[in-house]
């Protein structure tokens, strides 16, 4: 019985850990909506869209050009999904 508890707890929080994305992690941390779309939208950008130069980008020009945060979280989420997926893209 012990033995059977333990593994549902080692079981949940293998599910819990592997379930939090990023972007989740940063919201938890108290990033601004601004910075969290920017991010999410840069990091689309270098793992998705960024396969092809047809794809092309998501990402919002008027934001880019006028809200700060939002271009850093660009930046930051286009930089980070390349690192993550730097294997892909040598």
């Amino acid at each position: 019985m012990k033995n059977l508890l333990l593994m549902s707890l080692i079981s949940f929080s293998l599910l819990n850990g592997c379930s939090n994305s990023r972007h989740q992690q940063l919201a938890e941390l108290g990033f601004e909506r601004a910075y969290l779309d920017g991010y999410q939208d840069g990091c689309y950008s270098r793992s998705v869209a960024g396969n092809t130069y047809l794809d092309g980008f998501r990402r919002d020009p008027e934001r880019m050009a006028t809200v700060l945060k939002y271009r850093n979280g660009w930046q930051d989420g286009f930089e980070h999904c390349y690192t993550d997926n730097q294997v892909d893209y040598l």
